[in-house]
């Protein structure tokens, strides 16, 4: 490929950041289900990633004592793998404000979150307040209320002094898990960053000695979002540590799924060459792909017609992590959304994916195709973030 690469050298910004390694783990997101062993050891991570959603047990959806979920936490843990764990509260999406301190409806949610701790806490090394709460909770709930609180900041406080700290106290004060607040999303955003909530949660993270750092999600259309979030967070929080749950292009992909596949002379070539309709957008080819599969030659000729693709982006990210004090980001392992019958309002979550199992024909002996765009560069990258931990 003849793009230019996004890798910038890395710059002192004048803060008195500790040096810290930079390790790279797999991201199960919501679905600890899909954790798969055999898939762990090819890529040789020590750190797991999911954020299973609560209200799916308090509402019935799924049992405590028979989630596969859960019991896939319980064995990575068994088998050695580092777990980042957190519980993700809809509470935006079920129209709900959060509880009143002792209300309840507090009382029901933090029991559940309490058997839960109790099935997988023994295995956690991170624990993280929730999960996007910016975009999870409603907008009343991020601003001060007439008494000067903001609810969501008293709802997480109350999580880990009700919740997460008795538990871990309980169970082996001496072993507490790494805490951190988040994730947020969308801090390279002006009216992100001007919400009162999202600057008390992040002024939280700073000021409290029980939590370790801040956890930020960095789905992004142009890499200078990277530096405007973070410059952000280092600007309330300058020296404690950040973690990376989630980070890809997305934004970017939704801004050119409308685009001619034979927009260029490599597109009209790529065409030739696949026998495809000349007339579809790039979307119209992701649900071909999504729904007959395609070969990983012929995916990666796709992207390499794509003059906008950010090529080797995980190495941007990375350098950008070791600039800003990153200590662990997780990126996923498999495809979890691959829409078949794409629009140009369909998300396009399966481009990022270390193997895509849904998009590209299996291999000869059966298992999932890694993807031609990330594999190579996220087995490096987790090579090299266990390099950074030896050398700390």
């Amino acid at each position: 490929m003849k793009r230019k690469e996004f890798l910038l050298p890395v710059v002192f910004l004048g803060l008195c950041l500790i040096a810290r390694a930079q390790e790279i783990g797999a991201n199960f997101n919501h679905n600890p289900e899909i954790i798969n062993f055999d898939y762990l050891k090819k890529v040789k991570v020590e750190w797991i990633r999911t954020t299973p959603r609560i209200f799916d047990y308090i509402e019935g959806e799924l049992e405590l004592k028979s989630d596969t979920g859960l019991q896939k936490v319980i064995q990575a843990g068994e088998k050695g793998y580092k777990i980042a764990f957190g519980f993700r509260w809809d509470f935006k999406m079920r129209n709900k404000r959060l509880p009143e301190p002792n209300s309840e409806e507090e009382k029901l949610y933090f029991e559940y979150a309490r058997k839960i701790l109790q099935i997988v806490g023994p295995h956690i090394d991170i624990f993280k307040l929730g999960n996007e709460p910016n975009l999870e909770t409603l907008p009343e709930d991020l601003l001060e209320n007439e008494e000067g609180v903001v609810p969501l900041v008293r709802f997480t406080k109350r999580q880990l002094t009700e919740v997460v700290e008795p538990y871990f106290k309980e169970r082996d004060s001496s072993n507490m898990p790494n805490i951190y607040i988040g994730s947020f999303p969308r801090l390279f955003m002006k009216e992100e960053q001007q919400k009162i909530g999202i600057r008390k949660m992040i002024e939280l993270a700073n000021n409290d000695d029980k939590i370790t750092g801040l956890a930020v999600h960095l789905h992004i259309s142009d890499i200078l979002q990277i530096d405007q979030s973070f410059e952000f967070v280092r600007g309330i929080m300058p020296n404690k540590a950040i973690i990376v749950p989630e980070f890809s292009f997305h934004r970017l992909y939704l801004t050119k799924l409308s685009e001619s596949i034979t927009v260029n002379k490599k597109g009209k070539a790529f065409v030739r060459k696949y026998g495809h309709n000349p007339n579809w957008k790039l979307y119209q080819w992701f649900g071909h792909a999504n729904t007959n599969r395609v070969s990983p030659e012929e995916w990666k000729d796709l992207f390499e017609t794509l003059d906008w693709f950010p090529e080797h982006n995980l190495r941007a990210y990375y350098d950008r992590f070791r600039k800003y004090g990153v200590v662990l980001a997780t990126y996923p392992l498999f495809q979890q959304s691959c829409p078949k019958n794409m629009t140009p309002n369909s998300p396009a979550w399966f481009i990022n994916p270390v193997f895509y199992q849904q998009s590209l024909i299996p291999q000869n002996n059966g298992d999932y195709t890694p993807s031609p765009l990330y594999y190579e560069d996220f087995v490096s990258l987790v090579q090299r973030g266990k390099k950074t931990k030896r050398d700390r």
